[in-house]
């Protein structure tokens, strides 16, 4: 028994030697010298990653901008940044230093890292964005690192690029945000509830209204295009689940789950038709058209021995409503009221709210034009999407074909 006890009792001793070993020899570093160690440890894994690390970027403390793609490669103290908003990558030195801990630092000017960080006339601060972080951490498989930026605190990530070629994702992020651009924007929910959104500025919002006496919910967050679809800030939590991403699929963002859809909403051609500005060409008008605007012209030439320059259909040169027009340099208007019918017929008025020399033009000649635009006419165009034309077709007289372009060509071109 007493053996036993002293067998027991060595053991104890031995394992309690080891113990204070290991820890006079964790205790036998400086705080210094375990720092270089950590600096020196992360320095070379970050220049280990051949392909780079993307490093999704958002600057201002509250990603009020949005977040942006880079990808960094570190080599014998150089960063070559890649960056989604330049075709030329750009190089600078890197630092790991300590300063409240852990530090990287691109300490020497690098165009495309430094770009929300630049100040200007009208912005001081610029975008507010970092180019100190605090090292955080890393990931168990050594595939992430985490950062803090120093300024923002936003808390951002370094991933280990898996891609071939930096520019070949940005082209598909971009090639995503086209396709994603729209007026307005509709999530569904559970493929049946519909809920207003935008995605602005690489920013999402939405608002989901509440059943009964509910309160309606708001959410979103700052996201980053990557080359499948879009990647979230911060998770965003929709009925009780949260999301990481949303993937991009024939202009839409789904959800991992399915369970959430983020499509594109045009409106119908007759309000995108008063929404704009349309410009007339004569020789894209219709027979009928032609011989009423040439008319016009040509009593208007004999009077004040002017010219069309601009006849346009909207409110761009003034507040009001009309068919705007340049002529000879000046310019004026005719008033018109319309009514929306449907989703692609309209009918105008003329309501006599002429602005600058639209009394003058209108008693010259412009009153055959106005006569003219004066009916019910049905809409068509090219692409809902992104018309670069309407026609309209008189009802009530087939031959009155007025085509209006959305490009500023000038009236005779």
């Amino acid at each position: 028994m007493k053996r036993l006890i002293y067998l027991v009792l060595l053991a104890f001793s031995l394992l309690t030697t080891s113990c204070l070993i290991e820890d006079k020899k964790l205790f036998c570093e400086s705080p210094a010298e375990r720092m270089d160690a950590f600096l020196t440890e992360y320095k070379a894994l970050l220049e280990s990653s051949e392909k780079g690390w993307l490093f999704e970027y958002y600057p201002e403390a509250n990603q009020s901008y949005g977040g942006y793609a880079y990808v960094l490669n570190f080599k014998d103290g150089n960063v070559t940044a890649y960056f989604e908003l330049s075709d030329e990558s750009a190089v600078s030195t890197f630092k790991m230093t300590s300063d409240d801990g852990p530090v990287i630092a691109f300490d020497t000017y690098n165009e495309n890292l430094h770009f929300f960080a630049n100040p200007s006339a009208s912005q001081y601060q610029g975008y507010e964005g970092d180019y100190e972080y605090n090292i955080l951490g890393k990931s168990a498989d050594e595939s992430e690192i985490y950062l803090k930026g120093r300024k923002s605190g936003n808390k951002l990530t370094l991933k280990k690029f898996s891609g071939d070629d930096p520019y070949k994702y940005f082209e598909a992020g971009a090639a995503i945000a086209t396709a994603m651009t729209a007026p307005a924007y509709k999530m569904t929910l559970d493929g049946n509830e519909t809920t207003s959104c935008s995605i602005s500025g690489n920013v999402l919002e939405f608002t989901i209204a509440g059943d009964g006496s509910a309160e309606p919910v708001e959410g979103g967050s700052a996201y980053c295009f990557s080359d499948t679809g879009i990647n979230f800030y911060e998770p965003v939590v929709i009925n009780g689940q949260e999301y990481d991403s949303f993937k991009y699929t024939n202009e839409t963002l789904v959800s991992e789950d399915g369970k959430v859809v983020i499509s594109l909403v045009f409106p119908p051609i007759n309000q995108q038709l008063v929404a704009n500005t349309w410009f007339a060409n004569y020789n894209q008008l219709g027979a009928y058209a032609k011989s009423v605007f040439g008319s016009a012209e040509n009593y208007i030439m004999g009077t004040y021995g002017m010219a069309f320059q601009y006849i346009m259909l909207g409110s761009y040169l003034y507040p009001t409503y009309g068919l705007e027009h340049i002529i000879g340099g000046y310019g004026g208007s005719c008033g018109l009221d319309y009514e929306l019918i449907g989703e692609d017929k309209i009918t105008f008025k003329y309501n006599a709210n002429n602005q600058v020399n639209g009394d003058l033009f209108y008693s010259a000649g412009l009153v055959l034009v106005v006569r003219a635009l004066s009916s019910t006419f049905t809409i068509t165009t090219d692409d809902l999407k992104s018309p670069s034309y309407v026609i309209l077709t008189d009802d009530n007289n087939p031959d009155n074909v007025i085509k209006l372009v959305a490009a500023e060509l000038g009236y005779k071109q």
